[in-house]
């Protein structure tokens, strides 16, 4: 809960480039960023979440001297989800890729890319990039969700960053008590009716194929039963967040990743609920607001922000 975001202007004195990296279950991504938040490079590789720690390694560091051989670093950030030890930059609890586990994978890296290197919470960087660089900009508390295969929230709560340093990022707050087993071992997580894999899961009840929440609402037009889980589905959504609203009456909340795509009418359901169940009023209403960066960059921009924050010396 430590560490004063930075201000909305990034310094104008710094150049060189930074090395951000977002790992998720069964994907790597990465980008080669200058101080301003430009994209110079990009690259991905996917992996099976279940595969040998080295088999993960071997695409990460694939990605990391990729982009990283055609620049002297100021820095490197590696983001991931999961309870992190950001102070030493080990991987403690990593139930969607355990053979990553008690990984030191910042020093690893370190190694790899031969400059001062970061492990932070997934949710902490992408509050610091909206902050930083998108539509969170010159706001003092604000929340930012990302939905779809992940599950998290980040808040900026009067310039404080309020998403666990390390830990858990609200997907695994209990809204549904002796419900659906969540992969962390307890029931009724806020993840376990809320991301991408409920859907799935309410498909094979159905008989209905559809994988993700585009192939869903288009269905949902024609087939009743359908639109009846979207509507469920973005009520889901809205539990968690509004649970965040009594506690810290964030208003913005800034969405990302599968809602942040969906249609109007989704996230219409979103707010509807939201406001039903948290009644805050006032100016703290509820109110949502997609991501407003090419790509849903804020984790890697996050980075950055980060690597600038912390002050890692820039080689230009």
């Amino acid at each position: 809960m430590s560490g004063r975001v930075l201000s909305f202007e990034p310094p104008a004195s710094r150049n060189g480039s930074f090395l951000a990296l977002e790992l998720l279950p069964g994907r790597v991504q990465g980008a080669l960023i200058d101080p301003a938040g430009r994209f110079r490079a990009r690259r991905e590789a996917t992996f099976e979440p279940s595969a040998p720690r080295s088999e993960i390694l071997a695409e990460v560091d694939r990605v990391a001297t990729g982009l990283a051989r055609s620049s002297r670093l100021g820095g490197c950030v590696i983001s991931a989800g999961g309870v992190l030890d950001t102070a030493h930059g080990t991987m403690v609890q990593v139930v969607d890729m355990p053979s990553l586990e008690g990984c030191a994978i910042a020093e690893h890296l370190r190694t790899v890319v031969g400059a001062p290197t970061l492990l932070e919470h997934r949710a902490r960087l992408q509050v610091q990039g909206d902050h930083y660089f998108g539509a969170g900009q010159g706001e003092e508390t604000f929340a930012s969700v990302a939905t779809g295969s992940t599950l998290g929230v980040g808040i900026l709560y009067q310039g404080m960053i309020l998403a666990p340093d390390g830990g858990r990022s609200g997907a695994h707050m209990t809204v549904a008590s002796g419900q659906i087993a969540c992969s962390c071992g307890k029931r009724g997580c806020w993840r376990t009716i809320a991301t991408t894999a409920w859907l799935r899961e309410q498909g094979r009840n159905l008989e209905i194929l559809d994988q993700d929440l585009a192939g869903w609402e288009k269905r949902a037009t024609s087939d009743p039963r359908a639109a009846a889980v979207v509507a469920e589905y973005a009520r889901n959504i809205a539990v968690g967040l509004a649970n965040i609203q009594q506690l810290c009456m964030p208003g913005l909340f800034i969405l990302h990743g599968e809602a942040a795509q969906a249609s109007d009418g989704f996230r219409a359901t979103i707010l509807e609920t939201l406001r039903d169940l948290s009644r805050t009023g006032g100016e703290t209403e509820p109110r949502l607001v997609t991501t407003s960066l090419g790509e849903d960059d804020s984790t890697l921009l996050g980075g950055v922000a980060l690597l600038l924050h912390r002050g890692l010396p820039s080689i230009g």
